[in-house]
């Protein structure tokens, strides 16, 4: 009987590396075929069919031994169940039905700027719980390994899917656009020009839709949540169990979370190679086949090229430092500078084509690389003061560039000091490569780009630091835990407390926020949008085009596809203003910056070649009383949507 329930186990432990083998080989075997042919019915039997021959001719390689350490005292003490080891979970369960119960109450098609706006405030404190109810499962020695896993995974998920239950149509602007994207996919097998991105995501979120019947709509809106719920507490737990066996390794991947996880709570390619990357980070340092590593990095690769290129320079970076004692020293130092420079070139030079290929789109400005460590010393305002909660919480908020600079720091020094494994070394070679290419890359100005979103790809090369940072601050984590265990009760308390308040913290900071510390000013897209772009689509009666903001725009994007062009000078222009940067938007800013004139209407208007036109304002943005009644007067007709989106015509 304990063989058969240790061999269980051992199978449970595996389920997840069985699944993150078909993931993996989906993504890469979907963007393939994607890109050679197409994503219809045949493309994804095909894909299925590659990823099962893939399974058997690799399974002796990669699935030996599970690589998860597994507490086989604990397993022969279960021979007898005893109910009252299980007393925490039922707690925990209990607690989490009610957490969960209250954000499903809370779903809302409204126009909102925060989640927090609409979520009841007991939803912390019994997250809060909840968290504190995890670690006294964690403490209990006579609860497998499988269920401490699972009931994380739980905990994870809770804390990523806020976003994607409380807003009801959609969060954010960027799914909307792959949603339309995979949609017309599914539909007629391809989308013209292929790019050379997104088509991993693409490929798995089809072929998923296909195979279960799950709309692409709830596919892309918890993908990336509930797969970062399975993985990342898996990771870490391996990261972990490298080094301790104590039940400190548990906490590891709980208290992780207090190093906030806003790329979690949305399903967008670039967030889903995050976790892929971190996947392939920590597979590479936990397996001693580099196969595993290789596989990850080029579903990376499928994904992002900007997070697959660094991943699969660091994993041949590692494989390199691993086999330094089998290479000429001569040889081994010219392979190692000429990986360096081709590490940190390799991003830039793809980004410079990508703006334009151009010497013009390079502009010397050093204040691109000053401008992220601006807010490092960002101090306190006295705005809501008196609220010493909100204080708290901010003082963490508003310096978080310090304190995650000061982890890895003294991350680092415990590395040095510790005298870890050669394999870490290679993180730190990637690391400073992947620092130089954010200088260069800073500099390169994309055209297509409005002013405010210019550094957004230099930007996200400091998220891959910080990612490949992770096992050094997983490691100082475990170890700082371990010494917390080892101190009397009293001590143990006060930093309990401590750090369930910081993960609460960092729950509350992932999302959206609008307190009196912070605006996030962006709004979600409501159901008000919608029924205006459907207003105006079954008015019209000629081709049109409507200047509107980007959530109304994603809203028309949702509702009628992309089948929705004009060629025009400018090249071909979607119908709303898509993307922020294109001309039809400059014509929308011009509307509700300066006024709303029949002039730059005419002027939007020509560049289209169509003859009707229509501005939409809605009623949250802050000067849309002062554009309502100047639209008004100049519009040619006008009307409202439940008196939050106003309408306007203007003809010819």
């Amino acid at each position: 009987m304990l063989k058969i329930r240790e061999k269980l186990n051992k199978i449970s432990l595996n389920l997840p590396e069985y699944l993150l083998f078909a993931l993996s080989f989906i993504i890469i075997y979907g963007a393939i075929i994607y890109f050679l042919y197409a994503l219809n019915w045949l493309a994804v039997i095909l894909t299925i069919l590659l990823t099962i021959s893939s399974f058997f001719v690799l399974r002796k390689y990669l699935f030996k031994k599970s690589d998860i350490a597994i507490n086989n005292a604990n397993i022969k003490e279960k021979n007898k169940i005893n109910p009252s080891n299980y007393w925490p979970c039922l707690i925990y369960i209990f607690l989490y039905a009610i957490t969960f119960y209250l954000i499903l109450l809370d779903r809302s098609n409204r126009a909102l700027i925060s989640p927090w706006q609409v979520v009841n405030s007991s939803f912390f404190i019994l997250y809060a719980l909840s968290s504190l109810i995890l670690v006294l499962i964690i403490f209990k020695n006579k609860i497998s390994s499988t269920s401490k896993l699972v009931i994380l995974s739980a905990h994870y998920f809770l804390s990523f899917s806020v976003a994607a239950i409380i807003y009801k149509i959609g969060y954010g602007f960027d799914p909307f656009i792959h949603q339309a994207t995979m949609e017309l996919i599914d539909k007629k097998g391809l989308v013209t020009p292929k790019p050379f991105y997104y088509l991993g995501e693409y490929g798995l979120i089809i072929v998923l839709h296909k195979l279960s019947g799950l709309s692409i709509y709830l596919l892309n809106k918890f993908l990336v949540p509930a797969l970062a719920a399975i993985f990342l507490p898996l990771a870490s737990y391996r990261l972990a169990s490298r080094n301790s066996s104590k039940p400190g390794r548990f906490l590891t991947p709980l208290f992780l979370l207090a190093l906030t996880f806003s790329p979690f709570i949305a399903t967008t390619p670039q967030n889903l190679s995050y976790l892929f990357l971190i996947l392939a980070v920590t597979f590479g340092l936990t397996k001693t086949n580099p196969l595993w590593s290789l596989i990850l990095s080029l579903a990376t690769l499928a994904i992002h090229p900007l997070t697959g290129i660094p991943t699969l320079a660091w994993w041949l970076s590692l494989n390199l430092i691993d086999k330094a004692d089998k290479i000429k020293k001569n040889t081994y130092r010219f392979l190692k500078y000429f990986l360096f420079a081709a590490s940190a070139l390799i991003l830039p030079l793809a980004l410079f084509i990508g703006g334009g290929s151009n010497l013009k789109t390079l502009q010397w400005n050093f204040s691109f690389i000053l401008d992220p460590l601006k807010n490092m010393f960002n101090p306190l305002t006295s705005a809501g003061a008196e609220s010493w909660l909100l204080n708290f919480v901010y003082f963490f908020y508003y310096n978080y560039a310090l304190w995650l600079i000061l982890i890895i720091s003294a991350s680092l020094i415990w590395f040095y000091q510790k005298k870890q494994k050669p394999k870490f070394k290679s993180l730190i070679f990637i690391n400073l490569a992947i620092l130089i290419a954010f200088i260069i890359s800073s500099q390169i100005v994309f055209t297509d780009l409005i002013n405010y979103e210019q550094t957004n790809f230099a930007g996200r090369l400091l998220i891959l630091i910080t990612i490949f940072c992770l096992p050094f601050i997983s490691a100082s984590l475990q170890n700082l835990i371990d010494l917390i265990l080892s101190q009397e009760k009293l001590v143990k308390i006060v930093w309990l407390t401590f750090g369930i308040a910081l993960i609460t913290i960092s729950l509350y900071v992932s999302y959206p926020r609008f307190d009196k510390y912070f605006n996030s000013r962006g709004y979600s897209t409501s159901q008000n949008d919608i029924l205006a772009v459907r207003l105006i689509n079954q008015e019209a009666k000629a081709p049109y085009i409507a200047l509107a903001n980007q959530q109304v725009s994603v809203a028309a994007l949702k509702e009628l596809g992309f089948d929705h062009y004009y060629n025009t000078p400018a090249g071909p222009l979607y119908f709303y203003p898509i993307p922020t940067g294109g001309q039809l938007y400059s014509y929308y800013l011009d509307m509700v910056y300066k006024n709303p004139s029949r002039e730059t209407m005419a002027q939007a208007r020509a560049l289209t070649g169509v003859k009707e036109s229509y501005l939409i304002v809605n009623k949250y943005w802050f000067e849309s009383a002062k554009v309502i009644n100047e639209a008004k007067l100049r519009a040619d007709s006008w009307q409202t949507v439940n008196n939050e989106v106003y309408i306007f015509k203007y003809l010819p």
